[in-house]
This record gives structure tokens, sequence and C-alpha cells, in this order.
């Protein structure tokens, strides 16, 4: 079984991901690997070796595909990301899914912040991702720029997570019409209007009307700095009487957004409240922990001249 991210803390931005899937995370060699599936390769350009379409289409064609349970794809320039969208990649393993037959778990774009900043990652349509994988279960992609979801359903996926530092809207209207039956984890990190961010509340009411993805057990809308709206509806939405997690963290969450949160039903199926990284102050997030949940407030930044962040912006 694919074991689901974390509810991190912090944004994971600033060092590649290291376990993917309950795997060890391997950079690819050749294919003088081990090609029993016990790790997760990860293929990716750097300085010393810009060569990512050659050593993708080797690991294709090696016997490391076959077994692979989890793939990470980094860098696929070390020197274009800023210029060269996803739609290369995309294509290339979506002509190569039959060399992946036992693929679980795929993240594109494990690139952090020294090789290019969230907000400049260049993405493109993912969606054909989940039509060549039939038996996935968990999509994470890395960068908003140019991101879209354009037929978003698949009837196995267990996980879906998209970080962004701004969300474009009609990426989260796809997945609010998308089809996901088996969907339990749903991670979106909103955003800002300023990185390319175009939703509100209103475009989120789907997923909190709880009418969509009924085994969703983990929602994060994380990286917002809308999240005090979301606070003050999400608490008399039907979703928080389904999920086991509520994650709203690494936004501009303020008193007025945590004392919304003060009336978060007790003794139902909520049992976590991630928060971390706010603007709240020593007395709310005090009164948060009586909540009866186990709640996350640390990460408490200094509001300047009332100006506030996400975590991940650029």
């Amino acid at each position: 079984a694919v074991a689901f991210p974390r509810a991190i803390k912090e944004a994971a931005t600033s060092e590649h991901t290291r376990t993917f899937i309950g795997k060890r995370v391997v950079d690819y060699k050749g294919d003088s690997g081990k090609s029993d599936g016990s790790v997760a390769y990860r293929i990716a350009a750097d300085y010393d070796n810009d060569n990512f379409d050659e050593d993708l289409a080797r690991f294709l064609g090696g016997a490391c595909a076959q077994n692979t349970e989890g793939l990470v794809i980094g860098s696929w320039s070390a020197e274009e990301m800023f210029d060269q969208d996803s739609s290369g990649v995309v294509q290339a393993l979506v002509a190569g899914a039959a060399k992946l037959p036992r693929l679980l778990g795929l993240f594109l774009c494990d690139v952090v912040q020294e090789e290019c900043e969230l907000s400049w990652i260049q993405q493109s349509d993912v969606s054909p991702l989940l039509g060549a994988f039939p038996n996935l279960e968990l999509l994470r992609v890395r960068g908003g720029q140019g991101l879209r979801l354009n037929d978003a359903r698949h009837p196995k996926l267990r996980a879906l997570a998209l970080e962004t530092g701004g969300m474009d809207v009609e990426v989260v209207r796809s997945i609010c019409s998308g089809d996901f039956p088996n969907l339990e984890y749903l991670e979106l990190w909103i955003g800002t209007e300023e990185y390319g961010g175009s939703s509100s509340v209103q475009d989120l009411q789907p997923i909190l009307s709880g009418k969509l993805f009924p085994k969703l057990k983990y929602l994060g809308l994380r990286n917002c700095d809308y999240v005090d709206d979301i606070a003050g509806v999400v608490v008399s939405s039907p979703i928080v009487d389904r999920i086991e997690t509520l994650d709203l963290s690494l936004g501009t969450m303020t008193d007025a957004g945590g004392r919304s949160l003060l009336s978060l039903p007790a003794g139902g199926t909520l049992k976590r409240l991630n928060l971390y990284h706010h603007f709240m102050s020593a007395e709310v997030t005090r009164q948060l922990q009586g909540l009866g949940l186990t709640v996350e407030t640390g990460g408490r930044e200094n509001a300047h001249d009332d100006w506030r962040y996400v975590a991940v912006g650029e």
C-alpha cells in the first residue's frame, strides 16, 4: 500500500525529498541500480549531467523501470527550468507507461529553491499522466505556472498534492468537477494572487460541501493568503464531519481566522488541525490548544505594518 505523505509542518522546498511512498529515494545512475522495486528512483538534470531526456529514456528501457513503484522527477534542465515546461516530460512518461507497469506513486518536479523558485517552474497539463497509469495511487506536482488538470479523473488515485505559489482558479475548478472516487488525501497549495493565484473561498465550496471525494480523510488547503476566509466557512461546512485532518498551514492565518476555528465541532471524526506558519496572537493559539484536537500552532510569524506572507510565494 502507498504510504501517504505526512502533514508536514514546514514547506519542504529547500531540500530534495528523501523518501517517497515509504521508499528511500535514490538518484538514477544507469541500469546498474536495484531492479526489485525496493527503492524509488529520482531522475534529474544537474550542472554535472544535463542529459535528462537520455537518462529518462535509458531508465524506461532498462530493468529498473519494470518493478518501480515510486518515481521522482527532478529538474528536466539544468539551465532552462525557467523557460522549458513539463509537457515534454509528461509526453515521455505517457509514451513509456507500458515500461512502468507497477507504478503507484509519481512526484513531478522535485525541484528545490536553489534550482528554481516554486513560482518560476513551468508546468503543463498533467492529466495525461492520470490516464496513462491506471494503477497510480499518488500524484504530487510542484509548480503552478501553466499548470492544468484538464481531465481530472482516476478510479484508483488515493492522494493528490499540487504545490504552487499561486494556483490558477481553473485548476481548482477542474478538481471540483473531477472524478476521484477513492481519493483519501487532497493537498492544495493555493498561494497568492501576486504569483498567479486567482481563486477564492467560493471556488472551494464544492470541496467544503462534503459532496466530493467520499473517502477523503485529509484536506490540506495550504500556503493560502485567504486562509482566514476558509476558516470562517469551514467550521460549518459538512466536510469537517467527515475528515480526520484539516491542514491550513503555511498561510496567513490571523486572530480572525483562529477565532473562527474555535467553533470547530468536537467529538467527531476530526482529530488533527495543522496551522503551522501563522500570524495569530499567543492568546488565540492558547485557546486553540483547548479544542480537544491535536493542534499544531508552531511557526508563529510577526506581521510588519500589517504585511503578511505565505510560507512559499515566489
